[in-house]
């Protein structure tokens, strides 16, 4: 609801949001995404500053192109290819499983029910039946449109066909951090935003790299894991895991406090894999416009704003953790993250994945990923051992059908790029 629509809620007193100046400071690959969505969401009273700090090269980023800044911000995959973005389908991972086998983790919608029950049940029931649970994650890859997909180099969008299976596409745009903060730069209205690097703002946000300080916690799996990151790898992103190095893993409790707004690299450490932190910079944005102040005075909006910067950064901290704790040798290094335990020990019992609040990646993703390391459930839904073997043999056939002609009518990166130009 905007300030108007709260205005018309009886009792509700909230003084408008006027005159509140915001100072933003950090490199301008961090800046101008945060001074876009400022300009675009206060009004002309508010006064917006940058002060840009000296700026290397920020490398890219692969990031979903349904991420919710870009569409707030109407940022579409024509855009981010003009901006210089190519695409794919998933992110390919080396050296994580102990086998050393390559594992592709591609963001993917759910498979189709069948008789109302999840996919993945009908599948097991089936491999079950046919006593080949020693198999279930090799047929069950035959499934996986995306991961399949991605590993061949194709590409396309959900919208190119919404009632295929082209619908549970999950395109990533990999783009240089620069261009895309020059999409955002384009968006700001002239002179809406000025530099003034000794402003005294009422709100400071932050975007300076910090280290880590006794009010941030420690992200154990990924403190002190070397992962490299090559985002030009051909056909997708790549992620390698080496034995040795790596930097610390962290994030402040309580990045707002008082009129500071620490975000991004100002507030936390993730690391490099699935990017995650530029997604969690481009997700606080979000929720920062879900928080802007009405007053000089702002509590109930930094806590509102911490519990949801602490929710995304254990989400996030969960997906990445995860393919080092299930590539893992026997032995532990620390607690897992309580929300990781939860999805395997449930997936791993009866194929079931919880959703929990403020979830970044869907269910189907995370089904993909822990059969891809070889978690397969001990049971299945037992309400699929109802159904005739062959009706579920004609519907698997179906699906399967109806995937592999949607995997055949799929362009290369480079026949897809070709619409573009």
């Amino acid at each position: 609801m905007d300030q108007e629509g709260w205005r018309r809620v009886p009792g509700y007193e909230r003084a408008p949001v006027t005159g509140i100046s915001y100072q933003i400071i950090g490199k301008r690959a961090d800046v101008w995404p945060v001074a876009a969505m400022l300009s675009r969401k206060l009004p002309e009273p508010c006064a917006i500053s940058v002060a840009l700090e000296p700026s290397e090269n920020a490398g890219a980023a692969a990031i979903p192109v349904s991420e919710p800044i870009l569409a707030e911000m109407g940022i579409g995959v024509r855009d981010l290819a003009d901006a210089g973005a190519r695409f794919a389908l998933g992110y390919s991972l080396e050296n994580f499983a102990n086998d050393n086998a390559s594992v592709i983790v591609a963001p993917s919608g759910d498979l189709p029910a069948i008789a109302g029950l999840p996919f993945n049940q009908i599948l097991h029931r089936v491999v079950e039946q046919a006593k080949a649970l020693d198999r279930f994650a090799e047929v069950y890859a035959g499934f996986r449109l995306c991961a399949r997909a991605a590993a061949q180099g194709l590409v396309a969008l959900p919208d190119d066909a919404p009632d295929s299976p082209l619908a549970m596409l999950g395109p990533l745009a990999v783009i240089e951090r620069e261009r895309l903060a020059n999409l955002f730069e384009g968006l700001v209205p002239v002179g809406r935003v000025g530099f003034d690097t000794d402003a005294s703002a009422d709100f400071t946000i932050d975007l300076r790299p910090c280290e880590r300080s006794e009010e941030a916690t420690t992200l154990p799996w990924l403190a002190g894991r070397h992962i490299v990151a090559d985002l030009t790898s051909a056909p997708l992103p790549l992620y390698r895991s080496l034995p040795a190095g790596g930097s610390d893993a962290f994030a402040l409790a309580e990045p707002w406090q008082t009129n500071r707004i620490r975000l991004g690299p100002a507030s936390a450490r993730i690391g490099p894999l699935f990017c995650a932190d530029t997604r969690l910079f481009l997700r606080q944005v979000a929720h920062l416009m879900e928080c802007l102040p009405a007053g000089k005075e702002a509590p109930a909006e930094a806590r509102r704003f911490n519990r949801l910067h602490s929710q995304a950064v254990q989400r996030l901290y969960e997906f990445c953790a995860a393919p080092i704790v299930l590539g893992r040798a026997e032995g532990g290094e620390g607690d897992i993250p309580e929300g990781l335990t939860l999805r395997i020990q449930q997936f791993r019992s009866r194929g079931g994945m919880p959703e929990l609040e403020a979830d970044l990646v869907d269910r189907q993703t995370w089904i993909d990923l822990l059969v891809s390391f070889g978690i397969v459930p001990q049971r299945h839904d037992r309400r699929a051992d109802s159904f005739d073997p062959r009706q579920l043999d004609r519907a698997l056939g179906a699906i399967r059908g109806d995937l592999e002609k949607a995997l055949a009518n799929m362009p290369s990166q480079n026949v897809f790029m070709q619409r573009f130009e």
